[in-house]
């Protein structure tokens, strides 16, 4: 048997489909929900740092650094934009006293960059990535691994000969 059709190819309004099974929703499963644990609570360390950041209004975005670390860019971050210093005023002035610190503590190759409006994609040495913002200015500070570089062979030494 046809079933009458509209002149749009649809079902008549007062038409019922014959299966009403067809109508029901069936469930994809029989399981029962899964109760979820909630997460484990954070380290003592981490919370400390939290607090420290909410205290001095910084948004820390990214780290892949230790948290003693973070915590002194931060810190050091706050009081360079807070110093009513002269000689400081500009970011890039920011970003080279902290990548100067940062390089008498912790060894060579640290790069900072600071601004209100950057955009990045860098490479960096494990254990050395900060990206945080203090008021409108984000930092990001990063350590890049130095490899000692080898002195390519003089010319005097090579012996070319001339045909």
């Amino acid at each position: 048997m046809e079933r009458q059709r509209s002149y749009n190819g649809r079902r008549n309004i007062g038409e019922r489909p014959k299966n009403l099974s067809q109508c029901r929703l069936q469930r994809s499963s029989s399981l029962p929900p899964v109760a979820r644990a909630p997460p484990p609570p954070p380290p003592p360390n981490q919370l400390k740092l939290a607090a420290m950041a909410i205290d001095l209004n910084v948004r820390l975005r990214s780290a892949d650094m230790p948290l003693a670390m973070q915590e002194r860019a931060i810190r050091r971050a706050r009081a360079l934009v807070d110093a009513n210093n002269p000689g400081i005023t500009k970011p890039t002035q920011v970003a080279m006293c902290l990548k100067k610190e940062f390089d008498a503590l912790y060894g060579p190759a640290w790069h900072c960059i600071v601004g209100k409006s950057f955009g990045s994609f860098v490479t960096h040495a494990g254990g050395g990535f900060l990206y945080f913002s203090v008021d409108k200015l984000c930092f990001l500070l990063f350590k890049t691994e130095v490899r000692p570089l080898v002195k390519p062979p003089s010319l005097h030494r090579l012996k070319i000969n001339n045909a």
